[in-house]
């Protein structure tokens, strides 16, 4: 009898022990995890634990709630999706450029082509991601907070589409034989270098979201064309025309400059014409000689018309005056080479 009470009393006083614990545990407190799921704190567990998934990318973005909370939950977002980018681009290596066909005797890509291409691929924005979506956003005193996530499968279909798309127009410019000088034959094919450049950035995206981290070659057709285009560019005959006597001061130095960034420079018969007027002036400071030169260009084709007219200001520094002034003119080459490219892409048409 005396044993059985005692038993007795030593459940109760488990159960006693065992409900005080559960009563300790707070009640909004959930396990750990990914999804909505939240930590004891109240923030959700993918600010600190990203989620992965095979086949997805995500990123997480913040910022700093002053006032208008709805704009700063949409600013959150945008930062979640610059951050998923990023995340793609810490597990990729190599280079996603597209080729860059080897141009001259050298073997070597000239000034002139390098120039060109980078002017067009500056006028041709970044490709978006629009697959990449906030899926879930959250709020606190001070910030807010967004998570985005991306079908990386869905993302690199869609890319090939766009991809395969501008091909089909690099095709029919394929497809043109135009007649006539260098510049009549290169003016119908200009078109493809944005389209070229369009291609590149959707290649490098690509790259950076399909599972097998590869981007789209051009085919044999399409690498033709470039080809093509790049021998005509090369190709053009350019003259100088040195208007007034500051032009013809450093003239020797503009046409060396240009010959070595690769153009042809040519007496007559020119497919373009460079026209230079340039005023010169120079001062002496602290031992450096500089050289100012405020050239006015203007760019015509064969028949006379004026594709492009600049007015900019080069300059040479050197320790000697002479130098100073040969440095200036390769200035002014570079200024030359630079508006060439604008000429060619965005004004012959």
């Amino acid at each position: 009898m005396i044993n059985t009470l005692l038993r007795a009393r030593k459940a109760l006083a488990l159960a006693v022990i065992a409900s005080a614990c559960v009563a300790c545990v707070p009640q909004n407190a959930k396990p750990q995890g990914n999804g909505s799921s939240q930590t004891q704190s109240g923030s959700p567990s993918w600010l600190t634990n990203t989620p992965e998934m095979p086949g997805m990318a995500y990123g997480v973005g913040s910022i700093e709630v002053y006032g208008n909370k709805t704009e700063a939950l949409k600013r959150a977002g945008e930062l979640a999706r610059v951050d998923l980018v990023s995340q793609l681009k810490v597990t990729v290596s190599g280079d996603f450029s597209s080729d860059v066909t080897e141009r001259s005797g050298s073997h070597r890509e000239s000034e002139v082509q390098r120039v060109i291409r980078n002017h067009v691929r500056s006028q041709v924005p970044p490709v978006e991601l629009d697959e990449a979506q906030v899926i879930k956003t959250h709020l606190d005193d001070r910030y807010a907070y967004a998570l985005a996530e991306l079908d990386r499968a869905k993302a690199a279909a869609r890319l090939r589409r766009d991809i395969a798309e501008v091909d089909e127009q690099l095709r029919e410019v394929a497809a043109k034989q135009p007649q006539g000088n260098r510049l009549q034959q290169l003016q119908p094919l200009l078109p493809a270098m944005n389209m070229f450049a369009q291609r590149e950035r959707l290649g490098e995206r690509l790259a950076l979201v399909s599972l097998d981290r590869k981007g789209s070659r051009p085919d044999a057709d399409l690498l033709a064309l470039q080809e093509r285009i790049n021998v005509l560019i090369d190709q053009l005959q350019v003259s100088i025309e040195l208007q007034d006597s500051g032009a013809e001061e450093i003239g020797g130095g503009i046409i060396e400059a240009l010959t070595e960034q690769g153009m042809r420079i040519t007496n007559g018969g020119a497919d373009l014409i460079f026209e230079v007027n340039a005023t010169l002036s120079s001062k002496e400071q602290g031992g450096s000689h500089y050289v100012f030169a405020d050239s006015r260009v203007t760019i015509r084709d064969g028949s006379g018309r004026a594709l492009s007219s600049f007015s900019k200001q080069a300059k040479g520094v050197s320790g000697l005056a002479d130098v100073a002034r040969q440095k200036a003119a390769r200035n002014v080459a570079k200024l030359l080479g630079e508006e060439l490219a604008v000429a060619l892409v965005d004004k012959i048409n």
